[in-house]
């Protein structure tokens, strides 16, 4: 009798083990900068006016894993040469909720004022990744 409840409580045992859930795994750091990115373009608006300060505007497309992420383009150093070129840090961030698993191209833009006139090229990174090198930036006016 002792050997059939033995091997209940075994069978039972691994019955429970089958049904344990473990947490999902996290999509791995490479998701966060997308699959693949195209159409970078960069310009330094110096448009004429009163007050007009020059405007760098930068664009393209991250694929992310999911629709729904936040992106963004971080300004980082300028190197010394003249003229600089401009380091930029891609960041983006996971949607909250249940959402499709499908990739999803993402715009991404930036536009801020600019204290350079010229810039020789911009490098967008994510991670120890190059995104893109845009060269020329082109002025507009």
């Amino acid at each position: 009798m002792t050997m059939r409840i033995a091997a209940i409580a075994v069978a039972a045992s691994l019955a429970l083990t089958a049904c344990t859930t473990y947490p999902e795994e996290e999509e791995p750091e490479t998701a966060s900068c997308g699959y693949d990115s195209r159409n970078w373009q960069a310009t330094i608006d110096r448009m004429p006016g009163p007050g007009a300060q020059p405007m760098l505007h930068i664009t393209g497309e991250v694929d992310m894993p999911t629709p729904g992420y936040t992106v963004r383009l971080v300004a980082g150093p300028a190197d010394r040469m003249m003229p600089p070129g401009l380091h930029f840090r891609f960041e983006s961030e996971r949607p909250d909720g249940i959402v499709p698993q499908v990739i999803a191209p993402t715009k991404v833009e930036y536009r801020e004022q600019t204290p350079y006139s010229e810039i020789r090229r911009i490098i967008i990174g994510c991670g120890d990744e190059t995104l893109a090198t845009i060269s020329p930036v082109p002025v507009v006016q």
